[in-house]
């Protein structure tokens, strides 16, 4: 099932690729090359996945993942795609609300198996089955015994 992807980086050849890489997956990839110019074309344009950069001139991934998270329509899931992989930076975009997290250099496969695993339908809770019905007794059958 294709998917509307934003990819907001400043990086044209990063854009490219990745543009490349989930078109021939079958999604729809909008991109835009900073903070600002994304938060306007998530306002018009649905998204179900966000490629967010945390280094971007201007207004950083950080700042436009928090703009998200503060209005309740923009819960669009984030994964951010960025240099920095010190742990650091990783536990901060975390917990600003980021879903994922992948550090460039990647591979087309990398980015491949990350954006379907967060695209993935969650799970729906299981529902317990019902108890196996109680296998009906055998007839009784009456003691016998023999007169002589």
């Amino acid at each position: 099932m294709p998917h509307s992807i934003l990819v907001i980086d400043d990086d044209l050849l990063i854009r490219e690729f990745v543009d490349l890489v989930l078109s021939q997956a079958g999604h729809r990839v909008t991109a835009a090359p900073n903070g600002t110019i994304g938060l306007e074309a998530l306002s018009h344009v649905r998204a179900d996945l966000v490629l967010l950069d945390i280094q971007m001139p201007g207004m950083s991934g950080l700042e436009v993942l928090r703009l998200m998270r503060r209005h309740r329509k923009l819960r669009t899931p984030v994964m951010m795609i960025t240099a920095r992989g010190d742990i650091d930076t990783v536990k901060l975009a975390l917990n600003e609300g980021a879903n994922g997290y992948i550090v460039k250099p990647f591979t087309a496969a990398d980015l491949s198996k990350r954006v379907s695993a967060l695209l993935a339908p969650e799970p729906r809770a299981a529902t317990p089955a019902p108890p196996p019905a109680a296998k009906p007794a055998a007839p009784h059958q009456p003691d016998t015994f023999e007169i002589d």
